[in-house]
């Protein structure tokens, strides 16, 4: 867990279920978890979904795209689902059509004899696979959650904690010569939690945290700032250092020198970068890498907005107060939301930060202590 957890920050959402799954799916084939079995062709199909076209759509399954039916004739190559193309087109079309338009078909029983599957989730999965590919995330977070030990606690790992919370776990795993390395996302500035971190540890931030944005020139003012920063003890940040490709190599010299001279024990380097293929690999692996992009869909915005409040802040409120509380977050939840539909959302773009769900609070609070 603690290993997967290290990797999982350093991906961006997109990129953690793939991971996860590619975790759960070696697991199994190495025959660690109890009572589930490797099987490489369901794997395979899981995997590529393959099809085959030479089989036209049958009329009394029209409800069906053309792509999900050539998955089913690729699907009945597999031993066990031999009669389910045959079951489907003839044994009961309207039942598999009212479970395919379910709006949760996955935790739905199947028709028939399919039901079985309910016992055979991953058996299951390949059904999903082809009849309805939307929701095949939704269901591998539910295979999941089900057949690995402690399931629930990978598939929802640092739902509940913002991103200061996290960079402030993260600084406990760092060293004087292991970076904090932050990938950036477009909207969001991890200087504010680096400061926030800062005033929680009681340092005066003017003087303990030196930011340098990297640039033309900016190579040798950085490296002053570093040899003073090892010596003396205050924090470094570089910002957008995918700007200065070759100076990274420098860059990871000098940590390797660091190192064997030895630091001042409260020296930290924080590093900030585009995703990019010209980071050295070295300095990858010796740094401890975040992504902090903005949450995805209105129930991981949720998760963000409200564990942007300290939960002994809202435990000490009155009832009243959380109940408005909550429903400030939903409320920007939304409208965070709505910005996907461009101008159908809203006529204007605006961020909707965090600092406006903040101000909000704060003018709550002033309008329940003064009414």
């Amino acid at each position: 867990m603690t290993i997967y957890q290290w990797v999982s920050r350093g991906l961006f959402v997109r990129h953690k279920q793939i991971f996860l799954t590619l975790l759960t799916l070696r697991l199994m084939q190495l025959n660690i978890i109890e009572g589930v079995e490797y099987n490489a062709q369901m794997v395979n199909f899981l995997l590529f979904c393959p099809r085959r076209s030479d089989v036209p759509l049958p009329a009394v399954l029209k409800w069906l795209p053309d792509q999900n039916w050539f998955a089913v004739q690729k699907l009945i190559e597999i031993e066990i689902f031999e009669p389910f193309a045959n079951h489907l087109e003839n044994g009961a079309p309207k039942r598999f059509e009212d479970w395919y338009k379910e709006l949760t078909p996955e935790v739905e029983k199947l028709p028939l004899d399919w039901k079985k599957l309910e016992q055979m989730p991953f058996e299951k999965l390949l059904v999903v696979r082809c009849l309805r590919p939307d929701r095949i995330t939704t269901a591998l977070d539910n295979y999941i959650r089900r057949v690995l030990p402690k399931g629930d606690e990978f598939v929802d790992c640092d739902s509940t904690s913002n991103s200061k919370q996290i960079l402030e776990s993260a600084y406990r795993d760092s060293t004087t010569t292991t970076p904090i390395y932050f990938i950036l996302s477009p909207g969001v500035n991890p200087v504010e939690d680096v400061e926030y971190l800062a005033r929680k540890m009681g340092f005066d931030t003017k003087k303990m945290l030196h930011t340098i944005a990297l640039g033309q020139g900016q190579d040798k003012f950085a490296n002053d700032k570093l040899d003073t920063g090892h010596k003396e003890g205050f924090w470094v940040m570089l910002q957008n250092v995918h700007l200065m490709p070759k100076y990274l190599y420098e860059l990871e010299k000098k940590l390797n020198h660091f190192a064997t001279e030895g630091s001042n024990p409260n020296f930290r380097l924080f590093l900030t970068s585009d995703p990019s293929k010209e980071i050295p690999i070295g300095l990858l692996e010796k740094s401890i890498k975040l992504t902090n992009e903005p949450p995805q869909g209105l129930k991981d915005n949720m998760k963000r907005s409200f564990a942007f409040f300290k939960k002994e802040e809202i435990e000490d409120k009155d009832p009243k107060i959380k109940t408005i509380i909550f429903a400030l977050c939903y409320f920007h939840s939304v409208m965070c939301e709505r910005r996907k539909f461009g101008s159908k959302g809203w006529n204007r773009v605006y961020p909707f930060s965090m600092g406006d769900l903040r101000d909000s609070s704060i003018v709550l609070q002033n309008y329940m202590e003064t009414n």
